[in-house]
């Protein structure tokens, strides 16, 4: 036997030297996972750190960044403004300056190519039922027909037809799309007074819904709970002198022009000089602030606003489940306003004005950056985040009176180290959070191990220039790891009731306990070895 085992194992030494072993088979056998990672997106180009902070890899800025001229002259920096990550095989970034799509492995971070897309990219959103990942952008470009466009995550290099929104040249606006909307998505333009429902097969318009007393719409938001869309409508203002009573003071860099202001103390059906769109937010005129849209009945059902006597007008988010919708109002940082979804075609209802009452904002305009929410089996906290202070905001959703801390992410900073805008990322199913700061290159990780009062500062990271973040995993191994545990659980178990048979048969009661023993032993084993199911390479598992 040891013989045939000798000429066995020489027969296959000579066969691997005689062996030609192709490229692309050495990437699928040897290929290092990065498993769960957060993914940092800035002028510099992209950084993948573990959940903790450590660096897992770097992209040379030359091999993502490509050169462009702009209106500033020639820069060789990256541009990334929107990403998003399919969950299974790719993440995916767009630039804005260079109107192409990167595309990078989710597994190995590598750098697997990029697509010409459409002007200024705005909104990445994944269909999983489809497999395709879809861009809004501002504008069609030399080399597209349109303004959303489609790209399949099973084959990187295919074209598919892209959808012409059919309204003005530059129809900036934003994007919804969600599983539960099937073949349909939604689009908003800031000049446009209606939101388009988008046919996802026809990729095409299949109807408009006109939207009372808008010049146009901006942000959006879904909640798949109810179905709902919130909107930042658009509106018009009177301008030029606001001691002389005007909705705004500066009529812009073109001027007024006469407009049809429907909102506010000067609505009118005469046309009157003012300005309309992002030049009226946060003005007397922004009366309608985030209206509701039912995608069943298509219909508007409410109208949400802010605080009386705070300001006017806001932008609405939603929590990744769709349970909660915030409204960043234009208070200066004063408040946010919490609504909870409800059943189909019921408005969301009031819940709380958070009073954050950040430092440094200025009235009449948002302060709130961004947000996240740390959600598991026994948390659920929203954290907020401000580009004007350095204090982060805590709330715990589930407690009643919703307590609230804050934590300093910069305590020796007596400025803002926020930036133009402060980004927030929790690093899903484990006790990190990051925050940037922007003005100090720095990116700052709250560890919570616990409720609201366990957060504290753990680590600060130099050098790092603002930019976007985004967690990765891939979702699809996690869950075929999760069915490979259950169904070997479950095998356990059975081996468990196996042994109680042979007990109630008169077994020896020491051997019995024995395999008993065992039998946990290898459940606990396994329980341990599932607990880092989203960063173990799968190979090593079995």
């Amino acid at each position: 036997m040891k013989l045939v085992f000798q000429l066995a194992s020489f027969l296959s030494c000579v066969s691997a030297v005689n062996a030609v072993h192709q490229s692309a088979d050495i990437f699928y056998h040897e290929k290092e996972i990065l498993g769960a990672s957060m993914w940092h997106f800035n002028s510099d180009g992209v950084t993948i750190y573990s959940p903790s902070g450590d660096v897992l890899k770097a992209h040379r800025k030359a091999s993502v960044c490509e050169e462009y001229v702009g209106w500033r002259g020639t820069s060789e920096d990256c541009s990334f403004f929107t990403m998003a990550s399919d969950g299974h095989k790719y993440v995916w970034a767009a630039a804005h300056t260079t109107h192409k799509i990167d595309i990078f492995d989710i597994d190995t971070g590598d750098y697997v190519g990029y697509q010409d897309t459409c002007n200024t990219p705005l909104d990445l959103s994944y269909h999983p039922g489809r497999e395709e990942m879809w861009l809004r952008c501002a504008q069609a470009d030399d080399d597209t027909t349109g303004e959303i466009d489609v790209f399949s995550s099973g084959s990187v290099s295919s074209q598919i037809t892209v959808t012409s929104l059919n309204g003005t040249s530059r129809p900036y606006g934003r994007f919804v799309l969600d599983s539960s909307l099937g073949n349909y998505a939604y689009a908003s333009s800031y000049n446009m007074n209606w939101i388009s429902q988008i046919d996802l097969s026809a990729k095409a318009i299949k109807e408009e819904f006109e939207i009372p007393l808008a010049y146009g719409a901006y942000d959006m938001t879904y909640s798949p709970v109810n179905e709902h869309i919130f909107m930042r409508v658009r509106v018009c203002c009177t301008c030029g002198s606001v001691a002389n009573g005007t909705d705004v003071e500066s009529c812009g860099y073109y001027g007024g022009s006469m407009v049809h202001v429907q909102t506010g103390p000067h609505a009118s059906p005469d046309l009157q000089v003012g300005v309309c769109s992002s030049g009226c937010e946060g003005s007397a005129a922004d009366t309608i602030g985030a209206i509701e849209f039912d995608t069943v009945s298509k219909t508007f059902v409410a109208e949400h606003n802010i605080l009386d006597g705070t300001g006017y007008g806001c932008d609405p988010v939603a929590s990744p489940d769709g349970r909660w919708i915030l409204l960043f109002g234009n208070d200066g940082g004063q408040y946010v306003r919490l609504l909870a979804t409800g059943a189909n075609g019921e408005a969301s209802t009031f819940v709380r004005d958070l009073h954050v009452n950040w430092s440094g904002g200025t009235a009449g305009r948002s302060a709130v950056s961004d947000f996240a929410f740390v959600k598991d089996d026994d948390r659920e906290i929203l954290v907020l985040a401000a580009n004007c202070d350095n204090e982060v905001v805590l709330v715990d959703l589930t407690d009643v009176h919703l307590p609230m801390r804050k934590i300093n992410v910069s305590p020796g900073s007596e400025d803002s180290t926020g930036g133009s805008s402060r980004k927030v990322e929790w690093a899903i199913d484990t006790d990190y959070i990051w925050v940037n700061g922007g003005d100090t290159s720095e990116q700052y990780i709250i560890k919570m191990e616990g409720d609201i009062y366990t957060a504290e500062l753990f680590r600060t990271l130099t050098d790092v220039e603002s930019g976007n973040m985004i967690y990765v995993n891939n979702y699809e191994r996690v869950r075929a790891m999760e069915l490979m545990y259950d169904a070997f659980q479950d095998a356990l178990l059975e081996e468990v009731d196996d042994d109680d048979e042979e007990e109630e048969e008169g077994t020896c009661g020491q051997c019995v306990a024995d395999a008993n023993m065992a039998s946990a032993q290898k459940l606990a084993a396994n329980r341990r070895m599932m607990s880092n199911i989203n960063s173990v390479n799968p190979m090593e598992m079995f």
